[in-house]
């Protein structure tokens, strides 16, 4: 127990000096952190501002109004900052592949896994987090949610699910190139799908693909069973606390096969060759 303790507190230790250095490195390049800083919130408060449109031409959509899809597209948003922060190096996990990356990794006395994502901590996902943030506080407001300790806990563990259910996806597909020993990206791919799918209702879909993003793929816990938990839409599952700790379930069963997927293929792994 105490060595377990010991090295759990490593990680934390190594983690924390990861992300001091990640400030450091943005630091050096203020014009950069100033791009992102607008382009990013941008994009969204746009998507944000089109739903706006939409809903005031032609009214709630499959029931949900503007201040509801708020809330539901603000939680979208926050979970993907939070997956570009500490997951987003998935998306480029073939090229690590195909030239020998991972050869560092190996010779190190750390994880290879938490290597891989956490010595290469996306600090500019944060500026995703803003809008993200803004929005959701917003759609709070509009559907007069009061803000209690309760409330807090089931976001936090909402969205912690929600995270990893990303985060495992983004591995699960990552991990397919050690065995194509190839460099396709899917990654953006997946994004614009997670998008589409995550910032609104997916009661939109015919049953046939709310059952897919339910239990096959599932990306429904991502947004949509949550925010119908908190707002008191009927979704067909149990309300309240229960919603955001099953999302925190999905999420940690997404995570397990992901990394028994990423440990079976590192097994093939063949270093870069020569």
């Amino acid at each position: 127990m105490k060595n377990a303790l010991r090295e759990l507190c490593h990680y934390i230790d190594v983690t924390i000096h990861v992300i001091k250095m990640a400030i450091l490195t943005i630091i050096e390049y203020p014009s950069n952190i100033a791009g992102w800083l607008i382009s990013n919130p941008l994009q969204f408060i746009m998507g944000f501002a089109i739903i706006k449109f939409v809903v005031e031409a032609f009214g709630e959509i499959n029931g949900w109004d503007y201040g509801q899809l708020a809330f539901l597209y603000g939680i979208s948003v926050i979970s993907h900052a939070l997956s570009m922060i500490f997951f987003v190096q998935g998306w480029f996990m073939g090229y690590y592949v195909m030239e020998g990356e991972f050869d560092r990794y190996l010779t190190r006395p750390l994880g290879v896994m938490y290597q891989f994502f956490f010595t290469n901590i996306n600090i500019f996902g944060v500026t995703d987090l803003i809008p993200g943030i803004l929005v959701f506080l917003y759609g709070c407001m509009k559907c007069r949610i009061p803000v209690t300790l309760l409330f807090v806990i089931q976001v936090i563990i909402m969205l912690t699910g929600a995270t990893l259910i990303r985060g495992g996806i983004y591995i699960l597909l990552g991990s397919t190139s050690f065995h194509t020993r190839s460099a396709v990206d899917f990654g953006q791919y997946t994004q614009e799908i997670m998008d589409k799918t995550t910032m609104y209702p997916i009661s939109l879909y015919p049953e046939s693909m709310q059952f897919i993003l339910t239990w096959l793929i599932p990306i429904g816990w991502i947004s949509y069973y949550p925010a119908s938990a908190m707002l008191g839409i009927e979704s067909g599952v149990s309300g309240g606390l229960i919603v955001s700790l099953i999302t925190l379930g999905v999420g940690g069963i997404v995570m397990l096969i992901a990394g028994a997927y990423f440990t079976a293929g590192l097994r093939k792994y063949e270093s870069a060759g020569n």
